[in-house]
C-alpha cells in the first residue's frame, strides 16, 4: 500500500451554472456555522472523520461546524446537494473516493468531480477490509472459498453502496476468484455492518473506520485486509494477496477528503485548510486516528486538486475497461 494511500442523475440546471458566490475574505470567513455534508448513513469513515475533526475546527473558526449526513445514490444525493449550494465555503463535503468514483459508474456521467470542486485537503488514507460474522463457519479465506463453492448463488455481500469502491472491490474479488455472490448495496458502511450482523449478508466489504470497533467487539470476523500491506492496527489478519495467489495484486482502498465547489473563492478554502489542519493534528487525536486506520495526510489545496484528478482518471480506466455501471 502507497505511503499516502489510495438512479439519480444530477439536475442540469443545478450544474450548468454555478450560483455567484458573495466576495469571501479569509479574515471576515466564518461569520455563521458551516455545513459539512457526509453522503454516506453515520458509522463509515468519511462519518467518522468528519465528526472527530469537526469539534476541532469549530473551535479554530469560531463558529459551529455542523456535520449532517445526506445518504443515497452511492454518494452522489449528498454530493449534489453541496454541488447546489451558494460556493461560499459554508457549505463543504468530507467525501471518501466514493464522490468521485460514483458518477463514473452512471451512464450518463451526472457531473465531473474534479472539475466541479476544489479541495480543501486530502485529509488521510484507509485501508479496506473482509469482515464475516463471529459465527461464520470459514475463519480463513481459503475456507470461504470452499464454503462458496459448496453454496453455489446462496451468498451475499455487502457494501456501502452502488459504484463505491467498496463495490467495485467485491466485484474485482468475484471476478478474479470467481466466487459467485450477490452484492447488496447499502447507504454507507454501518447499515452494511448492521446487516451483516443481522445476518442478511453473509460478507461485507468495509472501511476498517466502520469495521474495527466489530472487529474488537467480537461480533465480526476479519478474513483478509484489500491492501498490499497488512494493517499496523491488525497485524495478524492476512492480505488478499497472501490468501489467494490469484489475488496477488489485489490493492483496493480509499481516502477522506474535504472539498467545497470550485467557485468557492481562496480565502474560504485557506482558512478551512488551516481549521482542518490544526484539528486534525491535535495531539489528543492523533491516536485515535492511527487506532482507526487513518493514515493522516493533510496535502495543500493544490496538492489536493491534483490528487483528486489522477484519482479520477485512475480510476475512470479501470471502471471503463471493467464495464462497471451502477444501478441506483
Amino acid at each position: 500500500m502507497p505511503t499516502t494511500r489510495r438512479a439519480l442523475l444530477a439536475a442540469p440546471a443545478l450544474l450548468a451554472a454555478p450560483l455567484l458566490a458573495a466576495p469571501a475574505r479569509a479574515e471576515t470567513f466564518p461569520d455563521h456555522p458551516v455545513t459539512m455534508v457526509v453522503p454516506f448513513a453515520p458509522g463509515g469513515s468519511p462519518d467518522i472523520a468528519a465528526r472527530l475533526v469537526a469539534p476541532g475546527m469549530s473551535a479554530a473558526l469560531g463558529q459551529p461546524v455542523v456535520v449532517e449526513n445526506r445518504a443515497g445514490a452511492g454518494s452522489t444525493i449528498g454530493t449534489r446537494s453541496v454541488l447546489a449550494a451558494r460556493p461560499d465555503g459554508y457549505t463543504v463535503l468530507m467525501g471518501s473516493i466514493s464522490f468521485m468514483m460514483a458518477p463514473l459508474t452512471m451512464d450518463p456521467v451526472p457531473f465531473d468531480s474534479a472539475a466541479s470542486f476544489r479541495v480543501v485537503s486530502l485529509l488521510a488514507t484507509v485501508p479496506y477490509i473482509l469482515v464475516v460474522r463471529a459465527d461464520f463457519p470459514a475463519r480463513t479465506l481459503a475456507e470461504f472459498h470452499a464454503f462458496a463453492a459448496a453454496n453455489a448463488g446462496k451468498l451475499n455481500y455487502g457494501s456501502a453502496g452502488n459504484g463505491t469502491p467498496l463495490h467495485l472491490g467485491g466485484e474485482l474479488y468475484r471476478l478474479m476468484t470467481g466466487t459467485g455472490m450477490t452484492h447488496i448495496a447499502y447507504r454507507g458502511t454501518g447499515p452494511a455492518m448492521a446487516d451483516l450482523l443481522a445476518g442478511n449478508v453473509q460478507m461485507v466489504f468495509a472501511d476498517l473506520p466502520g469495521a474495527a470497533p466489530h472487529i474488537k467487539a467480537g461480533t465480526v470476523r476479519p478474513l483478509a485486509s484489500l491492501v498490499q500491506d497488512r494493517l499496523a492496527g491488525f497485524p495478524d489478519v492476512p492480505t488478499m494477496a497472501e490468501s489467494d495467489p490469484r489475488l496477488r495484486d489485489y490493492d483496493v482502498y480509499t481516502w477522506t477528503m474535504l472539498s467545497a465547489p470550485k467557485a468557492t473563492p481562496d480565502g474560504p478554502v485557506q482558512r478551512l485548510h488551516e481549521a482542518l489542519a490544526k484539528a486534525a493534528r491535535e495531539p489528543a487525536l492523533q491516536p485515535r486516528l492511527a487506532d482507526l486506520g487513518f493514515a493522516l495526510v493533510m496535502n495543500s489545496p493544490a496538492e489536493g486538486d491534483a490528487y483528486l484528478a489522477r484519482e479520477q482518471a485512475k480510476w475512470g480506466a479501470i471502471i471503463k475497461r471493467a464495464g462497471i455501471k451502477a444501478d441506483f
